[in-house]
């Protein structure tokens, strides 16, 4: 319990330590475009990569990434049958925010607490059709219903997806373990090394991206994806551990990554899609320890702690 605690203790003190480092001064709200440059285009790709080293893409993992698919689409498809009164910058927002998970920053070290190997070999596999789907298809239909359906052309869903650099290291990494391709021990070895500060500076961003004046034409917004996602994941977790035609170990680390709380960069994607990425921030921040601690609950109700 007490590793918990310490982990969650740490993301919450990086997210105010951006938040009091723009107070004083020292950081403003013009930098948090080269944050989430380097945080997008660098040091993500290269936890992405390094997670491959001991990955083998074999058929037993095939339930797992489907998973990671398949609750991103349920959810899309519900937020819009939901949201379709709304204006499409607010379903963006809700498709966003509302859909997949951020494993890679924090539940995968939560999970590393626990399990062993194999289990985090699951949850490596379910981020594979979670991460594919935040970092390319899930931020491709929100611009799509940005920008109004009659604006975009199949070329521009195209540039959307292949301009993610997390997109492409998933599709590149996945390839190559397909063709059973060894990369040398020193490309891990570096991108291990250069992804070490993604999660540093993913949780600073976020707290750099906090306003706590937040106007109230937003707050009705915050509060149904808040309730969404705790009632979708309360779904998900209860047919996963009953019904899931998979071994009880993957039932059971499944049912409790589906609680995992927003992707860290949603709230630069909410920006790109013209809604307050304030919200974004402050609704990640609020997510992050309600997800920790409802993992820790699933993990001593499992009697796996």
């Amino acid at each position: 319990m007490e590793v918990v605690l310490t982990k969650a203790f740490g993301f919450l003190f990086m997210i105010a330590m951006g938040f009091a480092l723009k107070r004083g001064g020292l950081f403003s709200q013009k930098d948090t475009d080269l944050l989430s440059r380097l945080v997008m285009k660098i040091t993500l790709p290269m936890v992405i990569i390094s997670n491959f080293r001991n990955l083998d893409l074999n058929s037993s993992f095939l339930i797992d990434i489907t998973l990671g698919f398949l609750t991103n689409f349920l959810v899309i498809g519900f937020v819009l049958l939901l949201t379709r009164r709304k204006q499409p910058a607010q379903r963006s927002f809700f498709i966003i925010n509302g859909s997949g998970y951020n494993i890679g920053l924090c539940t995968m070290p939560f999970m590393q607490s626990f399990f062993e190997a194999e289990a985090i070999a699951i949850v490596c596999m379910f981020d594979v059709g979670n991460a594919i789907m935040v970092f390319g298809i899930t931020f491709t239909i929100a611009m799509i219903i940005a920008k109004g359906r009659g604006n975009i052309r199949g070329k521009e869903i195209l540039k959307t997806l292949f301009s993610s650099m997390p997109f492409v290291a998933y599709v590149v990494m996945i390839l190559i373990s397909i063709l059973r391709v060894k990369l040398p021990s020193i490309v891990f070895d570096l991108a291990a090394m250069m992804g070490q500060a993604n999660t540093f500076l993913a949780m600073i961003l976020i707290g750099i991206m906090f306003e706590p004046k937040i106007e109230k034409r937003v707050l009705k917004d915050m509060g149904s994806v808040l309730i969404l996602r705790l009632v979708v994941a309360c779904i998900f977790s209860y047919l996963i551990y009953h019904y899931l035609p998979a071994p009880l170990l993957h039932r059971q680390v499944l049912s409790i990554v589906v609680f995992s709380p927003i992707l860290s960069i949603a709230p630069i994607y909410t920006e790109r899609c013209g809604y307050d990425r304030s919200a974004a921030a402050v609704l990640n921040s609020l997510m992050l320890p309600i997800s920790l601690v409802l993992m820790t609950i699933l993990l001593i109700a499992l009697q796996l702690y």
